[in-house]
C-alpha cells in the first residue's frame, strides 16, 4: 500500500469520525447581563457614573458520559468609570451535570471555580487579578444542530479584586455577583 492511499484512506476516516466528534465536543458564543451592581460604594464614591451591562465571549464544551461536561469561558466585560476605561476579563471552568429532560430541553447544574482579570485601570489600589467559584444552572435547548444554553449563574471571589480609590472615594467590585448569560454552540 502507498503512502499517498494511506493517506487518503486515514483522510476519508477522519471526515468519517467529525460528526461523532461533534457530538462531545461544542463551540460557540456565550453573552448576557450582570443581575446585581458588580461595585460597590465603600464610601462617598458614586456607583452612577458606572457602565457595564454586556458580557460576552467565546465557550467551548466538552460533553462527558455520565450526562457529564467540562465548560470553559473567557468572558469579556468594558466598563466606564467616571472617565476611566477597564476591560475585564473572567475565565469559569465549569463542571456540567446534564438531567434526563423531555424532548429537546435538558436541564443542568454546574459549579467550578473562575480566575478574573482587570487590565487597563488607572489609581488601582488593590488586585487586578483574583479567583473564586461559580454556582449555576439552565437549559439546554437542542433544536437541529445548535445548543440555546439560558442559565444563572452565582459568582463569589475570595477577596475584593479591585479598588478604584481616586474615584472620589473606595468603589470596589461586588464579591458576590448574579448574572443571566445565554450560549448558543454548535
Amino acid at each position: 500500500m502507498s503512502y499517498r492511499l494511506l493517506g487518503m484512506a486515514l483522510l476519508a476516516l477522519g471526515f468519517t469520525c467529525l460528526p461523532a466528534f461533534g457530538q462531545f465536543l461544542s463551540v460557540g458564543i456565550k453573552a448576557g447581563v450582570p443581575l446585581n451592581d458588580v461595585f460597590v460604594n465603600g464610601g462617598t464614591g458614586n456607583l452612577s457614573g458606572v457602565t457595564n451591562r454586556l458580557i460576552i465571549g467565546p465557550e467551548a464544551e466538552v460533553r462527558l458520559p455520565f450526562h457529564l461536561g467540562i465548560e470553559v469561558d473567557a468572558l469579556y466585560r468594558h466598563y466606564s468609570l467616571g472617565g476611566n476605561s477597564t476591560n475585564e476579563w473572567d475565565f469559569p471552568v465549569l463542571l456540567k451535570y446534564r438531567f434526563r429532560g423531555v424532548a429537546l430541553v435538558h436541564p443542568y447544574v454546574e459549579a467550578g471555580g473562575i480566575f478574573n482579570h482587570v487590565s487597563d485601570i488607572a489609581n488601582v489600589t488593590s488586585n487586578s487579578s483574583v479567583a473564586g467559584f461559580v454556582i449555576g444552572g439552565g437549559l439546554d435547548i437542542h433544536p437541529l444542530l445548535v445548543h440555546i444554553t439560558p442559565e444563572f449563574r452565582y459568582v463569589h471571589w475570595r477577596s475584593v479584586n479591585y479598588n478604584f480609590a481616586a474615584l472620589s472615594s473606595a468603589l470596589a467590585s461586588n464579591q458576590n455577583q448574579a448574572q443571566f448569560l445565554v450560549g448558543l454552540t454548535f
